[in-house]
């Protein structure tokens, strides 16, 4: 009876470690891959020599102590900690490693043009134009625009009225893509163009003595 026992207790065990395990994986599962120009804090408890914050370069690799060259694009920043980790056990004792995103390259728009706050915007998903514009703070003055327009990042380029922003039919089918940015997009508000009345002034009276000239000879 006792053997049995044994016997069930152990495979309960085993059981319960390998959920655990499994539990654990698919945590790291889903996480965000490291991409080329990402940037890391890398830092490693009670041993500041090897904590350094990095870029990854173009070929998807960053320089770190020691260690040199270590390739890291498309990778969990989760597994470049555990390699580091295993890496740095023959030179730190029981090292605890972890490493920080701290800017994600590349995931931003351009808004720039006649909006109260034109810039560089990050995100994490495709934004509507909308939402954009909202980002930047809305347009100086929107009464004067009667369009915005988007360049891609492939270079395509396109011209949206702002009225087909505000039509109700339009709003309720903003997921389409034409109405989305990405990123890399660019969102551009030209601005008005304003009447130069000064110059405008000039010209009458240049005119109006011109023709006060021609008279005056006639």
């Amino acid at each position: 009876m006792k053997f049995k026992v044994v016997i069930l207790v152990a495979f309960l065990i085993i059981i319960s470690s390998a959920l655990a395990q499994d539990s654990l994986t698919g945590k790291y599962r889903d996480e965000y891959l490291l991409k080329k120009g990402d940037k890391l804090s890398i830092e490693v408890m009670d041993h500041p020599e090897f904590t350094k914050q990095v870029q990854i370069l173009p070929d998807g690799s960053i320089e770190y102590p020691i260690l040199g060259s270590m390739r890291v694009s498309e990778i969990s920043a989760h597994d470049l900690s555990e390699v580091i980790k295993q890496s740095l056990q023959p030179y730190v004792t029981i090292p605890i490693v972890t490493v920080y995103v701290t800017n994600i390259y590349g995931e931003s728009i351009n808004i720039i043009g006649y909006v109260n706050k034109p810039g560089s915007y990050q995100i994490f998903e495709s934004l509507g134009l909308m939402d954009a514009l909202a980002m930047a703070g809305g347009i100086e003055n929107i009464r004067k625009i009667k369009y915005v327009k988007v360049i891609r990042k492939n270079g395509e380029m396109m011209n949206i009225r702002l009225s087909d922003l505000w039509e109700k039919s339009t709003v309720q089918t903003a997921s389409t893509d034409k109405l989305l940015l990405h990123a890399g997009d660019n969102l551009i508000v030209p601005p008005p163009r304003e009447v130069n009345w000064a110059k405008i002034n000039t010209i009458v009276s240049i005119i109006a003595a011109s023709i006060g000239i021609y008279n005056a000879f006639n």
